[in-house]
């Protein structure tokens, strides 16, 4: 099943999107996140609407990527973690900090801001080019609640959907900000993310 966003106030207008990404349907559920809230009622719902509409039985629109925000233009939380560690190493290089043996069985994961995240056509806004913006294409997991201790073998069950991120960094800003010992924050600005989000 394939879903997006509508740009329509800060949460979007969640549609059903047909599986060869011509058509869209508006959904029975406002807005990704309320789909989230109450996926064992609202994934069913989904589901039959984009049976009908990949069987040309829906009421539907052309679908335009152009006017998607993100397909979850926020979030309570986003995490990233870096799977590859090898990318990690080169990063970490880049601004001169070694890379503790750990992260080859313990992968690193920061928190960063939700608050707002670009559609698949927003311009990626810089005020400086001496910032180093640089970009990483990478998977997005977005997940139902996870209870705390939830073993790796179980966690795929928690999984609803999945997306691309174009994930933003300003480099130039990095070493200074880590070397403050609280994360990143500002050399970590809003990510890019697909037209749409697919069920696994």
């Amino acid at each position: 099943m394939k879903l997006a966003s509508l740009r329509h106030g800060r949460d979007g207008k969640l549609i059903v999107v047909s599986r060869d990404l011509t058509k869209a349907a508006e959904a029975p559920v406002p807005t990704l996140q309320a789909a989230l809230d109450n996926w064992a009622a609202a994934k069913p719902k989904l589901e039959q609407l984009y049976r009908e509409l990949d069987a040309g039985k829906a009421a539907s629109f052309a679908f335009e990527p152009a006017k998607c925000a993100s397909p979850l233009p926020r979030a309570y939380q986003w995490v990233d973690g870096s799977a590859y560690v090898n990318h990690v190493e080169l990063v970490r290089k880049s601004r001169g900090a070694e890379m503790p043996p750990s992260f080859w069985t313990d992968p690193l994961m920061y928190q960063g801001g939700s608050d707002s995240f670009l559609g698949p056509r927003d311009d990626i806004l810089l005020e400086d080019e001496d910032w180093g913006i640089d970009f990483e294409g990478e998977v997005a997991v977005v997940t139902g609640d996870v209870p705390m201790g939830t073993p790796a073998a179980d966690a795929a069950k928690h999984i609803r959907l999945l997306m691309l991120v174009n994930d933003v960094s300003l480099r130039g800003l990095t070493k200074d900000e880590l070397a403050k010992g609280f994360g990143f924050l500002q050399s970590k600005p809003s990510s890019a993310f697909s037209p749409v989000a697919v069920t696994p």
